[in-house]
């Protein structure tokens, strides 16, 4: 069962299993989704690990006590929200993993609080991107004249099966508008890669060999991390943006397979 925490700034929803573990693994979604996204990974690492997921503001119960703005929602401040979260809950350190949105809250957690983190994994992310105004403003406008219902339809394409699909949609529909064009500029533009230059945290990048949107702008993230080494990449076939849910368990295997090698290095 999920609870809502108070923060200084906020109040987060997350999900808290396997708590007789000492090793933790963190999940994160991206925009518009919430951690209903990892179930599939919620059964099969609480056998193992302290597992926890969290809504990320605006998602789900998680909530903000200043009116929605663009810097109500910037980066810093979600990835100060999981940090305040893990004190709070005196998780020391966690194997992070994030999909899209959420992988970029990770990458800022890697730049303000590496010590946190045990190992570092993302999919459907990358570390820069650099959108022009014109596709954001497009982007903006659809969110505006579009109904949640019918961004839910056209973001179910992003999924490979009938299940991931429904799950998407389902998803998408239950977010606020207001929350999507207030976030929607801060993951437009950013740039990581000096993050990644400076870390020498294990890292693994899972990569939907059908997440065309991402792996168009991958190449200088990938590189970054094979400049700096302690690095590996897994790109999974039949899959897209949404690797965990288009074939959970070929993802939870990655997934437990380069923690566990990290772990007894």
């Amino acid at each position: 069962m999920t609870k809502v925490i108070p923060l200084k700034n906020s109040e987060i929803e997350y999900l808290l299993t396997g708590r007789s573990y000492k090793d933790a693994i963190l999940f994160l979604h991206g925009l518009g989704a919430n951690l209903s996204q990892f179930e599939y990974q919620q059964t099969y690492f609480s056998e193992y690990y302290k597992f926890i997921s969290v809504n990320l503001r605006g998602h789900g119960n998680s909530s903000v006590h200043d009116k929605p703005t663009l810097a109500t929602f910037e980066l810093s401040k979600m990835a100060i929200d999981v940090i305040e979260l893990l004190n709070t809950l005196n998780i020391k350190r966690v194997h992070f993993v994030g999909n899209s949105m959420g992988g970029n809250v990770g990458y800022e957690i890697l730049r303000v609080a590496p010590q946190i983190l045990g190992s570092f994994t993302t999919f459907g992310t990358t570390a820069s991107l650099n959108t022009s105004k014109l596709a954001l403003k497009m982007m903006t406008y659809t969110y505006k004249i579009l109904s949640t219902n019918a961004i839910g339809n056209l973001s179910k394409a992003a999924g490979q099966t009938s299940a991931s699909k429904k799950k998407i949609k389902e998803m998408i529909a239950q977010v606020d508008k207001q929350t999507l064009r207030a976030i929607l500029p801060n993951i437009a533009n950013f740039n990581y890669l000096h993050t990644i230059k400076t870390s020498n945290l294990p890292c693994m990048i899972i990569k939907g060999a059908l997440d065309k949107s991402i792996n168009k702008v991958l190449e200088s993230t990938i590189a970054a991390f094979k400049k700096r080494g302690n690095f590996k990449m897994i790109e999974l076939q039949g899959v897209g943006h949404f690797a965990n849910l288009d074939c959970p368990n070929v993802f939870n295997k990655t997934l437990s397979e380069f923690i566990t090698n990290k772990k007894e290095q």
